[in-house]
């Protein structure tokens, strides 16, 4: 397999048809895409995938009734990708906030031999809408973390990103700490040491908040990371 794109799925029934659809054609016959499903999802997602799964054998549901996290769902995404063989791994999200026409950039840059390839709203080419909460979130914690961390990424927070295999078993063999959204800004701290390039993403956010609870996730895991990094 060359390529495994993940995408965690919660009640996505109104555009996973349209989303599906975009993404196949994006695709070769050695690629595959594993749709994460658990107990969040409380509308006919999983019996959508069901069906396409029956059709296309591009398709592959992982239900994941075990998950507690938004994270458990993109481990158990990974995980069956490199246990399918896939050489790549690239996770998106599944409710067009990512545009399936820009895979393509994040393929072109493991063709080139990069290990990380992430997608980055901030550069050049780049854009985002949604709300300005968001924003200020995502540009001002990603200042924190490169100050912190020593990272020089752009964005380091964007949940569109391409791991070469091993790149992607190294995040797994060191263990994720954070139990909501700041995951992302752990595995681009891992990344940073392997070969990695940003591509422009174009991202539309749907959600108007991030809860107090994920921000104090965010601060207490950024904290670890600091030390770590100090200790390395």
């Amino acid at each position: 397999m060359r390529l495994a794109v993940v995408v965690p799925l919660a009640n996505e029934e109104s555009t996973l048809e349209e989303f599906l659809a975009r993404l196949l054609v994006q695709l070769t016959g050695d690629d595959r895409v594993f749709c994460v499903v658990d107990r969040v999802s409380r509308d006919r997602t999983r019996e959508m995938v069901q069906a396409w799964e029956k059709r296309s054998s591009q398709v592959a549901l992982v239900w994941a009734p075990e998950n507690r996290c938004v994270v458990d769902a993109y481990l158990r995404g990974y995980r069956e990708a490199l246990n399918a063989g896939a050489r790549w791994v690239l996770e998106m999200d599944g409710g067009l906030s990512h545009l399936p026409e820009e895979v393509p950039l994040f393929l072109r840059g493991m063709a080139e031999g990069y290990d990380y390839v992430g997608g980055c709203r901030f550069i050049q080419g780049g854009g985002y809408t949604g709300p300005w909460s968001r924003y200020l979130i995502s540009r001002g914690g990603g200042f924190l973390a490169n100050l912190l961390l020593g990272t020089r990424m752009c964005d380091m927070t964007s949940g569109f990103e391409c791991f070469r295999r091993e790149a992607l078993q190294a995040v797994l063999a060191h263990g994720i700490r954070s139990r909501a959204h700041f995951f992302q800004t752990e595995i681009k701290f891992l990344m940073h040491r392997w070969r990695w390039k940003e591509v422009p993403i174009h991202y539309r956010n749907p959600s108007n908040s991030v809860g107090g609870k994920s921000l104090r996730d965010a601060f207490r895991n950024l904290w670890a990371l600091y030390q770590e990094a100090r200790a390395a």
